[in-house]
């Protein structure tokens, strides 16, 4: 039996609670009882030409102190949403470790422009800006440290047998043999290679799942084409098995989709969930995007049909251009953009070929004489993306993950 933490996101969530509700307390402290502090906001405020930022009576010492409870709880869940968003509670075992140093100092500046937003939308003059701006500087550091605290703590825990995955390797190379070697010299990532397979039999992996009782599988076979691989992912599909892929074939993927991936001596080793941990946050990040999406669609609508009419007004076609897609569970959909190219652009793209600036199958160029002035314009601020919104509503894209192929 493996002993596999359930929830594996909870020690980060933990963390992160810890931080913010530190940060809070700390930031209180700074506010209302340190001399110091109150001569660097008072320098800052003749700085800015501001005479106050809002009242520092004792009201609202003891508002801050007493509201803490209901205060930290807001935080936390409005970090945990955007934290969420950008895969920070993934738990998944990546043999390099990722940085996630600017996605927290991203996420703390997001969550600060949220609050200011609120406080102006609501002419709050009672709350002060110093405060909350101290309190999320401060968060954000007690974040990534308290972070690498719980990746040492669970790397810890690995190395004495809990929270670990075994792992089936398909391959028989030379790679093979690294990928084995490197996982079991270094038993804090928590994968226990149980057993070998040939690459080139998909059919071997119920049986040696059933014997080992594996968790994952570790594809490594660089030279696989994507047929051989889709036919392994469909075979872990069906056995609920978290996958790992090294392969030359998959460059483009991770590149260009920003699928979850390690790299080994420069050759990616992409990361699939297992079916069954891939469906638990569906819900959740499903209605967070779609709430988003029609409130964003509501607020932007007359953006969108300005934009619409100066396509249409410039050059002759469609403002939206059309196209199909992949997405994430292999289905195609129609995907939305504004039209950026001349009408015809596609047929147009073999007398251009000559142009491209791209290699390994990609194909880009720079100045693609077939984009019209306004369709240059939308590309330099992603403007042309914002239609896709209606794919989110529809529940074929989110607001933050893979890009469809």
């Amino acid at each position: 039996m493996q002993a596999r933490f359930r929830y594996p996101w909870l020690p980060v969530f933990l963390a992160d609670f810890a931080a913010t509700t530190l940060a809070y307390y700390l930031a209180w402290c700074l506010r209302f009882h340190s001399v110091f502090a109150h001569g660097m906001y008072d320098g800052i405020n003749r700085l800015l030409g501001v005479d106050r930022l809002g009242s520092m009576g004792w009201e609202l010492e003891l508002f801050y102190l007493a509201g803490a409870p209901r205060i930290i709880l807001l935080l936390t869940a409005t970090l945990v949403v955007i934290y969420a968003l950008r895969h920070l509670y993934a738990g998944r075992r990546l043999l390099q470790p990722r940085m996630v140093a600017w996605e927290v100092i991203g996420t703390n500046v997001t969550a600060l422009l949220l609050f200011y937003a609120y406080f102006y939308l609501r002419r709050n003059t009672f709350h002060p800006r110093s405060f909350f701006a101290t309190l999320m500087i401060l968060n954000t550091g007690f974040t990534i440290l308290f972070r690498a605290g719980a990746d040492r703590w669970l790397a810890w825990l690995r190395t004495r047998g809990m929270d670990r995955i075994r792992a089936i390797v398909a391959g028989s190379g030379e790679w093979a043999d690294r990928v084995t070697a490197l996982i079991t010299a270094a038993p804090h990532h928590g994968i226990e290679v149980v057993g070998r397979i040939p690459a080139d039999v998909p059919g071997a992996l119920p049986e040696a799942v059933r014997r080992t009782g594996a968790g994952m599988l570790l594809l490594v076979e660089p030279q696989l084409p994507v047929s051989g691989i889709m036919e392994w992912l469909d075979k872990t599909r069906d056995l609920d098995l978290e996958t790992k892929v090294l392969s030359n074939a998959l460059n483009v993927v991770v590149d260009q989709a920003g699928i979850p991936s390690d790299r080994i001596r420069g050759i990616p080793f992409l990361h699939f969930d297992a079916p069954s941990r891939a469906a638990h946050g569906y819900w959740i990040k499903r209605g967070i995007s779609l709430l988003l999406a029609l409130a964003l669609m509501l607020v932007m609508s007359p953006l969108l049909a300005v934009i619409a009419l100066f396509i249409r007004l410039t050059s002759r076609g469609p403002a939206l251009y059309v196209q199909d897609r992949i997405g994430a569970d292999g289905e195609f959909f129609r995907m939305y953009k504004f039209r950026t190219m001349v009408l015809g652009a596609d047929e147009q793209q073999e007398a251009v070929e000559p142009l491209n600036d791209s290699v390994g199958g990609l194909f880009k160029i720079r100045r693609d004489p077939r984009v019209t002035p306004v369709g240059r314009l939308l590309r330099r601020f992603s403007l042309d993306e914002l239609p896709q919104l209606i794919n989110v509503v529809r529940g074929e894209m989110a607001l933050v993950g893979p890009r469809p192929l």
